[in-house]
């Protein structure tokens, strides 16, 4: 039925009422809603067809160790050499034009499905190992309590689930001795910067320098001839358009100060000489 080649055929089957004893009966004596289609669309395959449709695959997943699909979960064991695996992958039949899925039968009718699972080999898990540690480091402090540390490297970094590196600095607080000299009584106490402000005294220094240059050359103006007025004038529009352009224009300079006081180690302040 239908076109010799390609979509639009249709196939058809017996379908009857039978006993559970195997004998038919009237199809009366069935469940007709439950009665199964006798007719169904299908795709007739010819040789040109190998050119339209192929096999897609997709790419093999994680691999699986068999323990977990056998039992529901991984079973305990000593690793030696790696564990047994399972990978799977999605394999369709595809139409080359547009990637469109069409039915297996279609690819199969060239050449056989090809396989959806394939044997694996999961790598045992590596532990990180590090070295052992350097020697301590000179205390920080030479009267009071201080701190030294000592530090190691990772040689083998953890791989396939292994436990993950330990910390790779260790500190530990020393005293060399105690403190008698000034270097135990007294300490620096640093306040927070203030907000940043500008200079005052220098933007109005700079403001009459411009002012004094202004005036100069007003005043010597007068000796200048017409042509080099011009001149003068053409330099300062110039100027004036340049930093109007400059994207430092608005860019000021300013200061932060902060207190720092010397601070006896009973509370109290110290004068600090100048």
């Amino acid at each position: 039925m239908g076109s010799d080649c390609g979509p639009g055929g249709s196939q058809s089957r017996a379908v009857w009422c039978a006993h559970v004893d195997g004998w038919t009966t009237l199809h009366t004596n069935c469940d007709q809603g439950q009665r199964p289609s006798n007719q169904r669309n299908c795709f007739r395959v010819c040789d040109w067809h190998k050119d339209l449709y192929d096999w897609k695959l997709g790419a093999w997943n994680e691999c699986v160790p068999v323990s977990a699909r056998t039992f529901g979960a991984p079973r305990q064991f000593t690793c030696s050499g790696g564990e047994e695996g399972i990978q799977i992958r999605e394999v369709g039949c595809m139409l080359k034009s547009d990637g469109s899925p069409a039915e297996d039968a279609i690819c199969e009718y060239f050449e056989p499905k090809p396989r959806l699972e394939q044997a694996c080999l999961i790598p045992c898990p590596q532990d990180c190992v590090v070295s052992e540690y350097s020697p301590w480091t000179s205390c920080s402090k030479t009267c009071g309590t201080g701190l030294r540390n000592r530090v190691r490297s990772v040689l083998v970094p953890p791989l396939f689930g292994g436990a993950g590196c330990p910390n790779l600095t260790e500190f530990q607080s020393c005293k060399p001795g105690p403190c008698t000299g000034p270097e135990g009584l007294y300490s620096l106490r640093v306040g927070p910067w203030s907000t940043c402000a500008l200079p005052q005294t220098r933007t109005a220094r700079q403001a009459k320098r411009r002012k004094g240059k202004g005036q100069g050359l007003r005043e010597r103006g007068g000796v200048k001839d017409a042509e080099t007025r011009e001149l003068i004038q053409k330099k300062r529009s110039r100027n004036r358009l340049n930093r109007q352009e400059s994207p430092f224009w608005d860019i000021q300079v300013g200061y932060q100060t902060r207190e720092v006081t010397c601070i006896h180690r009973n509370g109290s302040r110290v004068v600090r000489k100048r």
